[in-house]
């Protein structure tokens, strides 16, 4: 963003910026003053599904942005509101930075991104509108994600289940341990008593391999 902003000041030409093909030009919508959709570069197109001649000279919101079958249509009026806050925002000087959004594309797949919005001026300063930047993993990163996420899923479900069982067998334990215990306060032969120590050395063992215990020692096939 500040590259872009940057370079705009420098150029005085956003449309070198938003029409740029090269893939590193993030998606990008703008408005004008008045709320009509003014930019929509070959990214953006790319991400919503929607030509921009499509877009272009309709509301951005309430026509492209909505709750209705709009082009772009957000999950709720929730939503909206706090696009519009993020835009009448920006209009004023405030800048939203990597601010949640989404919305539904053309054949209805859920987009999700980060919007950085920005007021738009002319070379003497005064504002002609919004400038939007919507920051989106690659498709790579985002499959990377989700196997990343599922594999934590299934790693925590064997935490717990590995806790369930140490648990279930420090239960027991305990109970052998007091039992020794009472044994020990008792007339016990030579023989007797030999036995009794070797189930508290048996239990010390088995306690310290249940107190480290891991999911990863276990993974391994060692303790």
């Amino acid at each position: 963003k500040v590259v872009m902003d940057k370079f705009t000041r420098i150029q005085g030409d956003y449309k070198a910026i938003v029409q740029n093909p090269n893939p590193l030009i993030p998606p990008i919508f703008g408005s004008d003053e008045f709320g009509y959709c003014s930019e929509w570069n070959p990214a953006m197109e790319k991400l919503s599904g929607w030509r921009r001649e499509e877009v272009m000279g309709k509301m951005l919101v309430g026509e492209i942005f909505g709750t209705q079958m709009m082009c772009c249509r957000l999950k709720g009026q929730d939503a909206m509101t706090k696009f519009m806050i993020v835009l009448n925002g920006a209009m004023d000087g405030q800048d939203a930075e990597k601010f949640p959004f989404a919305f539904f594309d053309r054949l209805g797949k859920y987009v999700e991104a980060l919007l950085t919005a920005s007021k738009r001026t002319d070379a003497e300063g005064a504002i002609t509108g919004v400038f939007c930047f919507l920051h989106t993993a690659s498709v790579e990163l985002q499959q990377a994600l989700t196997v990343q996420k599922a594999t934590e899923k299934v790693a925590f479900a064997k935490l717990k289940e590995l806790a369930y069982i140490r648990q279930e067998m420090k239960n027991p334990l305990y109970g052998i341990m007091f039992t020794r215990n009472l044994m020990e306060d008792t007339d016990l032969s030579e023989d007797q008593k030999q036995f009794v120590e070797t189930s508290a050395v048996c239990e010390r063992q088995l306690r310290k391999i249940l107190d480290d215990m891991d999911l990863e020692s276990i993974e391994d096939g060692y303790l």
